[in-house]
């Protein structure tokens, strides 16, 4: 019963305050709201997001392309195997052979350019109801929460 109780407690705590999920039920309707206005194109918010990275910042490890995203490696692998079979992006390797770097393509810079006015019409939306300042406030979060 001791268990039940706790358990109870948690439940009640986390339904009345926790971030965590705030925030996770936030990102999924932001999401949701991007990847409706992506589906058209073929494209999805964490596919937009790699080419933006590869458009801004040019060839980069897979590893760094995570690590610029705040996301898993093994996820990113997933993505750029699917941008690569669509003709996205391509892997290069250093003269040695050894490195593996992966570039934007011109089938996905089209891609990229394509989806400007969708990712504008969202993103003007989601503005509209949470605030002019909102990523702004965000940014601010995001880098406290990078601080050790």
């Amino acid at each position: 019963m001791q268990h039940h109780a706790a358990a109870k407690d948690l439940a009640e705590a986390m339904r009345e305050g926790c971030l965590g999920v705030r925030i996770g039920r936030l990102h999924r309707v932001v999401a949701r709201r991007f990847d409706q206005a992506l589906r058209p194109l073929g494209l999805s918010l964490p596919q937009l997001e790699v080419l933006g990275v590869l458009m801004v910042r040019g060839p980069l490890k897979p590893t760094a392309v995570a690590e610029a995203l705040a996301v898993e490696r093994s996820t990113i692998s997933r993505n750029l195997s699917l941008m690569e079979r669509k003709g996205w992006v391509a892997r290069e390797s250093s003269p040695s052979g050894r490195a593996n770097s992966v570039a934007i393509t011109e089938q996905g810079i089209s891609v990229l350019a394509s989806a400007r006015e969708a990712w504008a019409d969202a993103q003007a939306y989601v503005v509209e109801l949470l605030g002019s300042d909102s990523p702004a406030t965000i940014d601010s979060w995001l880098k406290a929460l990078a601080t050790p």
